[in-house]
């Protein structure tokens, strides 16, 4: 997932607002190391890290929800099935 995706997956699923800096740091070395980044920022010490900059609780959810993105338990695919899923439910409620 990049950036974009990361944070409306928060947006979505998790019913808060996102904290894209979270994101970008977490992904920095994403370009330069692939799927190796995760080694460097997607561990118990950056979930840590994310609940004093941003919260206990909603810092520590958001960033093992990255990591939990980049492992594929949640896809792109899966956003865009739920955004659809949205968008009906509104339709419907728009016609009652």
């Amino acid at each position: 997932m990049n950036n974009r995706d990361h944070c409306r997956a928060v947006r979505l699923l998790l019913g808060q607002k996102p904290h894209p800096s979270l994101h970008s740091f977490m992904d920095d070395f994403s370009k330069q190391l692939g799927w190796g980044h995760r080694l460097l920022r997607h561990n118990a010490d950056m979930i840590m890290k994310a609940g004093e900059l941003y919260g206990e609780e909603e810092g520590e959810r958001e960033a093992t929800f990255h990591i939990a993105c980049d492992m594929g338990l949640i896809t792109s695919q899966d956003l865009a099935n739920i955004s659809r899923q949205r968008v009906k439910k509104k339709e419907v409620k728009t016609w009652l």
